[in-house]
């Protein structure tokens, strides 16, 4: 069995490499709050950036992470990591329709905030729990 810490990652664990792109997209989740807050225009391009690297992240978890981690027996988080990544796509999708139509601030920091708090929370317990758990049953053989 292959060690899950190695290859061309860089020595990280597919749970290190997961939590890296979590950072990842909240830099521009961070941008388009911080122009959000201000008088200047809406930043987004931070948001469209920000929404496309949550969505790709989504898939991957998806995809690749969760059947590996069902079949090793962690079907309930799963299934809440599931659920909680249909609640974000919803809000992503309410943002960017707000944005498309040239909604004002007041109208789109409400959302805005349900899918940073979303977000927070879901973060910290794929990081917390399903990361290292998932990194205990899996191999850098993943998908093949």
């Amino acid at each position: 069995m292959a060690d899950s810490t190695t290859g061309e990652s860089g020595g990280l664990s597919i749970g290190e490499v997961l939590e890296r792109d979590h950072h990842r997209i909240d830099g521009y989740f961070e941008a388009f709050a911080k122009s959000l807050a201000g008088d200047g225009p809406i930043d987004t391009g931070a948001f469209a950036t920000g929404a496309a690297g949550l969505r790709h992240h989504i898939y991957v978890e998806e995809v690749l992470h969760f059947p590996a981690m069902k079949a090793g027996g962690l079907m309930g988080p799963v299934f809440v990591m599931l659920r909680e990544h249909g609640e974000l796509w919803d809000r992503m999708d309410e943002i960017a329709a707000q944005l498309e139509a040239g909604a004002e601030r007041r109208e789109i920091a409400p959302v805005w905030k349900a899918l940073e708090g979303g977000l927070e929370a879901h973060n910290d317990k794929e990081e917390k729990i399903l990361y290292p758990a998932g990194d205990d049953l899996l191999t850098d053989d993943l998908g093949e």
